[in-house]
């Protein structure tokens, strides 16, 4: 999906995936981030949602909730979006603060405790019961928290297994109702998703949702909240944040917009942030019907239509095969475009949640220098991996000419 304009806007991502692969530094089925392009994209969109008066609350699930990432976009954007009491963990081990946590995953009862201790900004409530059990956290944290009112998506907006929030209709109720209970105050409204990429028009577009978002939020106003909250998530990124702006939101929430990898940007050249992320696997075997590469990383929407193949002779273009609902992440087959040998490497660059997966994640910098950095390896959910993991009882790291450790590997 993402492949053509990642070898046009950063092919030295793509080339720091073969070297690394090539000495046997980086095994098959992990990610590879270009730390300093992540940080440029980040800055970008700060400055605009700056200049729009946007506050922005970035998400790094599809990038396995990654320190270095964290810390890196942290510098730009302060606080994160967490769809989970797990991910609050990591984004504030990593540097980050907290704006936004349960929009994705209403965080589980016994967990609020922990969660309200971090001091979120807001925590987005589903429903009636898990308000209350909000109120009751901050009551014993000696706290008032604030919430979002979760607003239901429209139906066609909605993914299967993302249900859930309250109708339009029931946020008058809702909001007088809060009033009564302790420990929370309510902020403002979200939903999720409030812009899509429309095929048709090869460009983002507002959804039905969105509409509902502002509905209720004008709903809030009528009762007296005068500038509430308005977040308006999904393909927030540079190219968006005016428009969504001029809707009326008050907030959104970047993520594959921070390394280049939203819907628009596959099929746009021109966008601020530039791709900086790619898969990297090789060639498992072969047989008649063609090559299968290692998995590990796929799931269904990821949308990995292409692969570049590095062979001894060059390199080989290849299809990647879409696979049924049945498809286990063992391995993905690929039609190559000329002949392919076991162990070759392959790229791949496509629309990813890392965190759902049993990736690997190796974070590079100094890619346009002549000083490129392997900073570090880390598991799916951002926790480190000694180098003796990575190859499997050996700790030797045998790096590619002109590169070196980070500081975190170069002390294991």
């Amino acid at each position: 999906m993402f492949l053509p304009v990642t070898r046009a806007r950063n092919p030295e991502l793509i080339e720091a995936a073969f070297a690394l692969h090539a000495t046997g530094v980086v095994p098959p089925d992990t990610y590879l981030i270009d730390l300093d392009q992540v940080a440029q994209n980040a800055s970008a969109l700060a400055a605009e949602a700056d200049r729009l008066g946007l506050t922005l609350w970035f998400v790094v699930k599809q990038i396995g909730r990654n320190p270095l990432v964290t810390a890196a976009v942290a510098r730009s954007i302060p606080r994160a979006a967490a769809i989970d009491g797990r991910e609050a963990e990591r984004l504030t081990a990593g540097g980050a603060e907290l704006g936004n946590v349960g929009h994705i995953v209403q965080i589980p009862v016994r967990e609020l405790d922990g969660v309200l201790a971090r001091r979120p900004s807001v925590i987005t409530v589903y429903d009636e019961e898990n308000l209350r059990a909000v109120g009751a956290a901050a009551v014993r944290a000696g706290m008032v928290q604030d919430i979002l009112l979760r607003i239901a998506g429209a139906p066609e907006d909605v993914y299967p297994g993302q249900e859930g929030g309250f109708h339009p209709d029931e946020v008058q109720a809702i909001h007088r109702l809060a009033a009564d209970v302790p420990g929370v105050r309510v902020a403002g409204v979200t939903g999720f998703a409030c812009v899509l990429y429309s095929e048709a028009e090869q460009r983002p577009a507002p959804t039905a949702t969105l509409a509902r978002v502002i509905a209720a939020a004008d709903v809030l106003r009528a009762e007296g909240l005068e500038q509430p909250i308005v977040n308006l998530p999904s393909l927030s990124s540079v190219a968006t944040l005016p428009e969504l702006a001029r809707l009326g939101a008050t907030h959104a929430e970047p993520g594959h917009a921070l390394t280049g990898t939203t819907p628009y940007h596959a099929v746009n050249e021109n966008l601020a942030e530039i791709p900086s992320m790619v898969y990297l696997t090789e060639i498992a075997h072969q047989d008649a019907i063609g090559p299968s590469v290692f998995g590990g990383g796929f799931y269904d929407r990821a949308r990995a239509l292409n692969a570049i193949v590095r062979t001894d002779a060059g390199d080989v273009p290849a299809s990647v095969f879409e696979e049924p609902a049945e498809f286990i992440d063992y391995y993905r087959r690929i039609d190559p475009a000329g002949p392919v040998h076991v162990g070759d490497g392959v790229v791949m660059a496509f629309r990813t949640q890392i965190f759902v997966t049993r990736s690997l994640v190796a974070v590079v910098s100094g890619l346009r220098t002549d000083a490129p950095v392997l900073e570090g390896f880390f598991d799916a959910n951002g926790r480190p991996v000694r180098p003796e993991e990575v190859r499997v009882g050996s700790g030797d790291l045998p790096l590619p000419a002109g590169w070196r450790l980070g500081d975190a590997l170069s002390a294991s």
